[in-house]
């Protein structure tokens, strides 16, 4: 794990629909790593390495579960949206970060003291709607001199800490931790038989639009989506519904409500792990989706397979991921990358004999 390029990614704000912060990056890694850096419409990174053989997109998304400014009341405070799935219980008195278009401006999602609850009402969760940001200003013409609009996207103020040798704790690891993985793995790969794509795409969490986009723009021949998803090695969770644990590997995912994987090319990477020795553990996913929801039927579709790193506190101010599970991932799509060629291609694409 390049732990300086994760860093950075984290760090950075990119609430779906604001993704520069990272294009940005990630343009400043690969630039003089790719023979051609393009963007799809919307805004979805691409970089292409090679320009023969079959066409290879290994894709994460860029973008982070936020928010959006939508009012501000005359005493300043802001109103604002959810961008993406977010849970009440877990916005409430954390600090935020408002992107504006003179720079960034600290504030916290208020709440009521304790003290001027009922015991009814503490017993209760908070709505959306009563929620307000605070960034300290005493009327709307002060929140306008702070350059804060209506309008203006917010993302929880950015943090990353490694916790353990193998436990790193970070805002929007969904899917910053995939991006990384991608530029990781097209750096490497050195592989003169196939087109290789690095794709970062732009407002997943918000419908894989930008999967949708730069499919149409790249039309590959395979596609490899590198995702998170429920570790559900805590407290509380069922553990047949989320069989995921951090450390034991990264995940292939069997199913999601948008996407299967193409059984030829999912066996390939399944037999190659247990040649590799290598840890690899298996999900579904009834209620969410990941970019292989979309580069398995643009353009007529083609062979998609989703990895999905175990996270902790997925789609909240931090969450948890195994660096372990990471570097599994990167050995196993390394040697795929590095062994993929027309023949092998050729005869997992062949539906019949």
């Amino acid at each position: 794990m390049e732990t300086n390029l994760l860093k950075q990614l984290v760090m950075a704000s990119g609430t779906s629909g604001d993704e520069q912060e990272i294009r940005e990056i990630l343009y400043r890694e690969l630039v003089n790593e790719a023979d051609e850096i393009t963007f799809d419409g919307l805004g979805s990174f691409i970089a292409r390495k090679g320009s023969k053989g079959p066409k290879v997109a290994i894709i994460g998304h860029m973008d982070e579960v936020g928010f959006i400014v939508k009012h501000v009341s005359e005493d300043g405070f802001l109103s604002f949206d959810t961008v993406g799935s977010w849970w009440n219980q877990s916005m409430l008195n954390h600090r935020v970060e408002i992107r504006t278009e003179t720079g960034k401006v600290t504030g916290i999602i208020g709440s009521i003291a304790p003290h001027a609850l009922s015991e009814a009402d503490k017993a209760r969760p908070m709505e959306h709607d009563a929620m307000f940001i605070d960034i300290g200003a005493d009327s709307a013409e002060m929140v306008a001199e702070m350059g804060v609009a209506v309008g203006d996207f917010v993302c929880p103020e950015p943090n990353f800490a490694e916790l353990t040798q193998d436990r790193i704790l970070g805002k929007a690891l969904d899917n910053r931790a995939g991006c990384a993985l991608v530029a990781e793995l097209f750096k490497r790969c050195e592989n003169g038989e196939i087109t290789l794509y690095a794709v970062a795409t732009v407002q997943e969490e918000v419908g894989l639009r930008g999967a949708q986009t730069s499919a149409e723009a790249i039309a590959p021949d395979i596609a490899i989506v590198i995702d998170t998803m429920v570790a559900g090695d805590t407290p509380g969770f069922d553990r047949i519904k989320f069989p995921l644990k951090l450390g034991s590997g990264a995940a292939l995912a069997l199913f999601d409500k948008r996407y299967i994987p193409h059984q030829k090319l999912k066996q390939d990477l399944v037999d190659m792990a247990r040649s590799m020795a290598g840890p690899l553990q298996f999900c579904t996913m009834k209620t969410g989706a990941t970019d292989g929801g979309r580069y398995n039927v643009m353009g007529g579709g083609r062979p998609v397979v989703a990895f999905c790193l175990p996270t902790r506190y997925l789609h909240a101010n931090s969450s948890m991921i195994s660096r372990s599970d990471y570097d599994s991932l990167a050995t196993l799509l390394d040697h795929f990358l590095a062994t993929y060629n027309a023949e092998k291609h050729a005869a997992i694409c062949r539906y019949i004999g």
